[in-house]
């Protein structure tokens, strides 16, 4: 399993810090916006930005150093650190709860930051690199592929 502490998982994103949040926004969550960021709401074609960890002051994806726990959400006002990805990168990601996601999965943007299974309705992000159980009932992360 890779490293749990970053949402980079492989890969150089080109990394912006120059928008403020909207609203409260969790490191791993696809957002949207070059000075104002916010929860990615489209469900088309969206670029594959996701708020990163403040990693340069200690900061992980998880307080506790255990699997998966979202960090602490960066507020609204709060400058937000955004990672933008390009094929072949991995990335911790968060899906939308009670998903049953297989490997090799396509994901697609749900429409409030979170991710869910591919159709023809949206444009695929990435693919699941982890299976995820059926019956998970809260917003659960995830390593994908971004395509």
């Amino acid at each position: 399993m890779a490293n749990k502490r970053s949402i980079t998982v492989k890969g150089l994103p080109t990394v912006s810090e120059v928008g403020t949040a909207s609203e409260a926004i969790t490191p791993g969550y696809l957002v949207k916006g070059i000075t104002t960021v916010a929860k990615q709401t489209g469900t088309g074609q969206v670029p594959k930005a996701f708020a990163l960890e403040r990693d340069e002051l200690g900061a992980g994806i998880d307080d506790t150093y255990r699997d998966y726990a979202p960090a602490a959400a960066y507020a609204s006002g709060d400058t937000v650190k955004v990672g933008v990805y390009k094929p072949g990168d991995q990335v911790v990601a968060y899906l939308a709860s009670g998903q049953t996601i297989a490997v090799d999965a396509t994901l697609v943007s749900a429409g409030n930051g979170l991710l869910t299974p591919g159709s023809t309705a949206g444009t695929v992000v990435g693919r699941a690199i982890d299976a995820v159980s059926v019956g998970v009932a809260a917003v659960t992360a995830i390593r994908i592929e971004v395509m």
